[in-house]
């Protein structure tokens, strides 16, 4: 399985540690590696959440919003 991981630049709330992002073929992971707290979702729903193709956009802020949000209430 062939995966990609990124650090976000952000601290997790539990323990301090750096968040990151990981991406395999179907998922986007996000999560603390020193919690080894983790909430994941389906690349195509986010894909259809947060590009807008007709105006070339990504939400990079909305996408990191939701899985801060998840991530704190998991």
């Amino acid at each position: 399985m062939d995966l990609t991981t990124v650090e976000a630049g952000t601290r997790c709330p539990f323990c301090g540690g750096l968040m990151e992002i990981v991406e395999d073929e179907k998922y986007l992971w996000f999560g603390c590696r020193s919690c080894m707290r983790y909430v994941k979702r389906e690349k195509r729903d986010l894909v259809r959440r947060y590009v807008n193709y007709g105006a070339r956009i990504f939400d990079w802020r909305g996408l990191m919003a939701e899985l801060s949000r998840l991530y704190e209430t998991s």
